[in-house]
């Protein structure tokens, strides 16, 4: 993907929760069943957190309910969404551009570091990967780091939401394998650009970020399995 594609399909998501930043958090207030079964793989409790792409502190939130949460950090290019952050979670909070390398830089390292329902929005496999590596130079010893990624693809009731590219000026050529163009229909209108990272690409980051699946499951949404949860160590 070249650096032109990225960029538009950055600022359609950048558009897309700059202005719909509070239908979609409202949306993401109830923790996800998934949450739970996430407990069982912290490397120890209380741990120290970086949520990558932290939204509105969902999961920071959650873990402070469990007492789980020693010490939680926050990372997103949203303002808007920081604050929300920051009204449920104590903690730091770092305005940061998650496409850009060295993204991460200057923090400290963490226990565990979660990276939920993002990576599917970073535009381009080498940027996914990147990404993956920063997440991992940012972890303790015997740290862990997890990410979920949206399966979309698997259910019926999503793939209604698809729309084709040339709605945002781009074709299918523009983009990459399972690059997809998606619309938001709740308290306003927007599209969103998300790649469908499924078990097999997952497993290909992991190995060239140099990192090793621990485990892997899959749960959430009506169908109980829209979110794939990943461990790495």
């Amino acid at each position: 993907m070249n650096d032109e594609v990225a960029r538009q399909l950055l600022d359609l998501n950048r558009r897309f929760y700059g202005v719909l930043a509070g239908p979609f958090a409202e949306t993401r207030e109830t923790p996800q069943p998934g949450f739970t079964r996430l407990l069982a793989a912290l490397s120890q409790t209380p741990v120290s957190v970086l949520d990558v792409g932290c939204g509105n502190g969902r999961f920071g939130h959650f873990l402070a309910q469990h007492n789980a949460l020693a010490h939680y950090a926050g990372v997103d290019f949203s303002g808007e969404l920081l604050t929300k952050a920051a009204m449920r979670v104590p903690g730091d909070y770092f305005q940061r551009d998650l496409s850009q390398p060295g993204c991460l830089d200057g923090l400290i390292q963490y226990d565990t570091v979660v990276c939920l329902a993002v990576l599917q929005h970073i535009p381009g496999h080498a940027n996914r990967v990147r990404l993956l590596r920063e997440m991992g130079d940012r972890l303790g010893e015997n740290g862990r780091l997890i990410l979920s990624t949206w399966q979309f693809m698997d259910s019926d009731r999503q793939r209604r939401k698809l729309r084709d590219w040339a709605e945002v000026s781009l074709s299918a050529a523009d983009v990459e394998p399972n690059d997809y163009l998606l619309t938001w229909q709740r308290d306003g209108f927007g599209l969103r650009y998300v790649c469908y990272v499924d078990e097999a690409e997952t497993a290909v980051l992991a190995q060239k970020a140099n990192l090793a699946i621990l485990d892997q499951f899959r749960s959430d949404g009506k169908e109980g399995n829209l979110n794939l949860y990943t461990i790495l160590g």
